[in-house]
């Protein structure tokens, strides 16, 4: 449940790094994200990326760099595909990780 949490983590935070750019942005939106909201997004994407890392990491040693770097890669590929091609789904998908990240939050609390 941990490293399913540590990719919801990562993507996330690539599904913030693209809302950050204007285009994505206003793809989504219909409007171009305020200077504050961008760097609010930027803010939150580094620090899911960081959390990640180190939830990958300390939970499984030098393996979970490997695994982090995989997780990236998986996440960076599911929002490519979004951005691309499924852009009115994002905001659902934005949602979905979410309430994963929820629930597997509150399992990992409970374990």
């Amino acid at each position: 449940m941990i490293d399913l949490f540590a990719f919801l983590l990562s993507l996330l935070a690539f599904n913030c790094f693209a809302l950050a750019k204007n285009n994505h942005f206003k793809d989504v939106f219909n409007t171009r994200p305020s200077a504050q909201q961008r760097k609010l997004l930027l803010a939150v994407a580094w620090i899911n990326i960081l959390l990640s890392l180190a939830l990958c990491v300390s939970t499984q040693g030098s393996y979970g760099t490997l695994l982090f770097f995989g997780y990236t890669n998986l996440s960076a590929l599911i929002i490519m595909i979004f951005c691309s091609f499924l852009v009115k789904y994002i905001k659902l998908l934005s949602t979905l990780t979410l309430i994963a990240m929820i629930i597997s939050a509150i399992v990992l609390a409970i374990n």
